[in-house]
């Protein structure tokens, strides 16, 4: 389920899924993006991908800083997953 979550996220900021994986920063995902264009872009491309896999309600996003990367934050959603699916 996380590599569909990867999908639609990389979809959603209009990058290839390699792009948005490569362990580059955040900021450099919403640099690169052509339909990012600040933080909040970024935090609806995930919110929207939780919602298209359908577990947007058993998680929460995570606090992240800009400096982290998206495999940080689907690290984060994925022990979240984990721990409501137990």
């Amino acid at each position: 389920m996380l590599a569909e979550l990867r999908t639609h996220v990389a979809r959603r900021l209009g990058l290839p899924q390699e792009e948005v994986f490569d362990g580059r920063p955040l900021s450099a995902v919403l640099v690169a993006s052509p339909d990012a264009i600040n933080s909040i872009d970024l935090l609806d491309a995930f919110a929207g991908a939780l919602a298209d896999v359908g577990v947007d309600d058993d998680v929460e996003l995570p606090t992240m800083t800009l400096d982290h990367t998206a495999e940080d934050v689907v690290s984060a959603l994925g022990k979240q997953l984990a721990t409501t699916s137990s």
